[in-house]
């Protein structure tokens, strides 16, 4: 890791409380201020490189998704790595395929593991069998874990650390619960309407007045 590198995040804070204490112990990426989260593309341009066109167009893709709702119901595992599966992970997907098709040239992990590597949390990157044992044993109980992320995380290396240098929202979703509110309003706004009409229709023929305005 040199100094100015970048990549953006989830941040799952949510998940800090179950998995922070492990990780500042396993995850190699935790004391030097990384997060939990999940990686959407690493690495990104360096920083000294990052334009002001380059920022427009992460908040413009970030901006046409809605916020991402995130279930980690279990654990993966890759051959030194023991990680938080994030479900639905198509979003996360879509959104890797979205920022790696603008900048080509930055790939996910440098293409190693492909062009749509399995997104994921990681919990530990240790490589005692045991003590892997006491990690999942001390998270199982606490799954699933839901978290609604709200934007994508600009981290950048900054000598012994990274830091967040910027956060990009999603677009707002309005909540179903509202929308349904609004739409029974309009209905119940527009049954009124109706019925005045119906009233005044039957007062013309009560009263011969001309209702036609």
């Amino acid at each position: 890791m040199t100094e100015g590198e970048t990549g953006l995040i989830l941040h799952v804070p949510e998940a800090e409380p179950v998995v922070g204490p492990w990780r500042s112990r396993h995850d190699s990426s935790a004391p030097l201020g990384v997060p939990a989260h999940v990686t959407v593309l690493y690495p990104w341009i360096p920083i000294e490189l990052v334009t002001d066109d380059d920022r427009a167009a992460v908040a413009e893709i970030v901006a046409s998704m809605g916020p991402l709702e995130l279930t980690f119901g279990g654990f993966g595992r890759f051959p030194d790595v023991l990680w938080l599966d994030p479900r639905p992970s198509e979003p996360i997907l879509a959104l890797t395929r979205a920022v790696a098709r603008r900048w080509p040239a930055y790939q996910p992990y440098g293409g190693e593991f492909g062009d749509q590597p399995i997104p994921h949390l990681t919990v530990s990157d240790t490589h005692d069998p045991g003590e892997l044992g006491h990690v999942i044993a001390d998270i199982e109980h606490a799954l699933p874990l839901r978290s609604r992320v709200d934007e994508l995380s600009l981290l950048v290396r900054r000598g012994d650390c990274w830091v967040s240098e910027q956060a990009f929202p999603f677009a707002s979703a309005v909540p179903q619960r509202h929308a349904r509110d609004v739409a029974g309003a309009a209905d119940e706004n527009r049954g009124e309407r109706v019925h005045r009409r119906r009233n005044r229709s039957v007062a013309s023929l009560d009263l011969g007045l001309d209702v036609s305005q």
